[in-house]
């Protein structure tokens, strides 16, 4: 039986902090779960999940800012609220029947039970985030450093105003992993013995 059922992976942009995540759960036999979440929201909220893009990992401070093309502001800031509290209900209704590694959300501090969570944040050096930018998505070189600094905002004001923690902090997970000097295939190793022991 697995210590853990939820694995919460916070990263960097550029990391390959999704890419551990699929491997990962592939290694676990566990679900996956990243924009799926919103998806399941969008059903409950009964809206579109373009219009909750929209709204996905903004908040109040910037909500002028990152939704302008959004009309009423009184009736959506409302509305953001809504979604983040429809997917911490998700998360925790998938937590009471499931194993699963899952990206973002907050997961890792809206967990109900946080004995069976296990918080991972991955980061590694720009230079190499900015390679990995450039190779794998495609990201012009002269372009990289801005996207990065500016995506790696939005998730930290995301989690900074909707914990009580800090996103770039290592007291606000249970482990933090370097993936530029352990690599993807070692990161999904240190986090597979911490979850399973026995599996090869």
């Amino acid at each position: 039986m697995e210590k853990y059922q939820v694995i919460a992976i916070e990263r960097q942009f550029g990391s390959g902090g999704r890419q551990i995540g699929s491997l990962l759960a592939e290694k676990l036999g566990f679900k996956f779960y990243e924009e799926e979440i919103l998806s399941m929201a969008a059903e409950r909220l009964e809206e579109t999940v373009e219009y909750l893009e929209l709204l996905e990992e903004t908040v109040t401070n910037n909500f002028l800012e990152n939704v302008a093309r959004v009309a009423d502001f009184s009736e959506d800031e409302t509305l953001a609220d809504k979604l983040f509290n429809a997917e911490s209900e998700i998360i925790n209704e998938l937590a009471l029947k499931e194993n699963f590694v899952i990206m973002g959300h907050c997961a890792g501090q809206i967990i109900a039970n946080p004995e069976s969570c296990l918080s991972v944040f991955i980061y590694a050096n720009e230079d190499a985030r900015i390679r990995r930018a450039t190779k794998e998505y495609g990201i012009h070189e002269n372009e990289a450093h801005g996207i990065l600094k500016r995506n790696d905002k939005i998730r930290s004001d995301f989690f900074n105003t909707r914990t009580d923690k800090k996103w770039s902090s290592m007291e606000s997970y249970d482990i933090c992993l370097n993936s530029e000097i352990l690599g993807i295939n070692g990161c999904v190793e240190v986090i597979a013995s911490l979850v399973a022991p026995d599996i090869k």
